[in-house]
């Protein structure tokens, strides 16, 4: 683990030594994605990271960084509006948590209903994830944005070809 890593958590461990009480992950998650996805405050995502260099990855070069989201959260807000996540689900275990959320909105270019799920695994420090693994339902999200075609999960598994 790096330094600083190791500095947070023990920091983390005096501050509970001392009697202050952290948010848990789950809060924390239901803030990021109030402030971040519907609020549209992309500035706040770094606060949300601790951004020093972990070698300790459960997968090599597959997490999500602060820049990625930033531009996943922009282009999703240019095709929807008025989006509300709920935390259905979530399960911690240590550093770590586990959610299942359910994503409401609308689209811009005629107001319908687009409703998607979302599954997120991330490792925190502290109050900062450290390490992000979403899964994100974009062909149910393209499908009722009108980029892809109805049902394009079941014709591609028939063995049809988008052209």
């Amino acid at each position: 683990m790096g330094c600083s890593i190791i500095l947070n958590a023990i920091s983390v461990t005096i501050l509970k030594n001392w009697g202050v009480e952290l948010a848990n992950k789950h809060d924390i998650l239901e803030n990021f994605y109030k402030e971040v996805w519907e609020r549209g405050n992309l500035d706040a995502v770094d606060t949300y990271f601790n951004l020093v260099a972990d070698t300790n990855r459960i997968i090599d070069d597959a997490g999500i960084v602060p820049s990625e989201i930033r531009e996943w959260v922009s282009i999703i807000r240019s095709f929807v509006t008025n989006i509300s996540v709920r935390v259905v689900k979530s399960v911690e275990e240590g550093d770590w948590i586990s959610a299942y959320l359910e994503i409401n909105c609308q689209r811009i270019d005629n107001g319908a209903a687009v409703h998607v799920y979302q599954q997120i695994m991330m490792r925190f420090v502290g109050d900062q994830k450290i390490e992000s693994y979403p899964q994100f339902n974009f062909l149910q999200f393209f499908e009722q944005i009108g980029q892809l075609p109805e049902n394009t999960f079941e014709l591609l598994m028939g063995g049809a070809r988008l052209k």
